[in-house]
């Protein structure tokens, strides 16, 4: 063989070398992005996700807001699942206690006033095995003037 061919099949080496630490360095990002996209869209509704993420920010009562619409009301729960996001695809499920101020257009109400399908926001916080809402308000559509 002669010395610029085997200088030849050296930088070709060389190449398929940086190629492939290339690619598996892409293919590393990818992944982790796919992972934090899952966990992302599907953690809200992982039963442990409140567990895990307690123990991620060492007990803190962190606090969390959910805007959207009511996909299900469980009276004998006493829960509340909303949705919102890119068609509804992300959801919360929220556990409505006594200490629960429900709030509908601008006076205070009860949990029987909550109904499937109406827009709210919800200030939660993560309980010992659930999230816990604080406040649900019930947001009624503006009145046109004059009415």
């Amino acid at each position: 063989m002669s010395v610029d061919f085997q200088r030849f099949q050296s930088v070709r080496a060389r190449q398929r070398s940086e190629r492939r630490r290339w690619r598996s360095g892409l293919s590393a990002l990818a992944v982790a992005l796919v992972i934090i996209a899952a966990i992302q869209v599907a953690g809200p509704m992982m039963p442990a996700w409140a567990g895990i993420t307690r123990l991620l920010n060492r007990g803190a009562s962190l606090v969390g807001e959910a805007r959207g619409r009511v996909e299900m009301v469980g009276r004998d729960t006493r829960t509340i699942r909303i949705t919102s996001g890119f068609l509804g695809l992300t959801s919360v499920a929220l556990v409505v206690t006594e200490d629960t101020l429900i709030v509908v257009g601008e006076k205070e109400a009860g949990f029987a006033d909550i109904r499937l399908g109406e827009p709210v926001v919800a200030a939660y916080e993560i309980g010992r095995d659930a999230l816990q809402a604080k406040r649900v308000e019930v947001v009624l559509p503006a009145r046109a003037p004059g009415n």
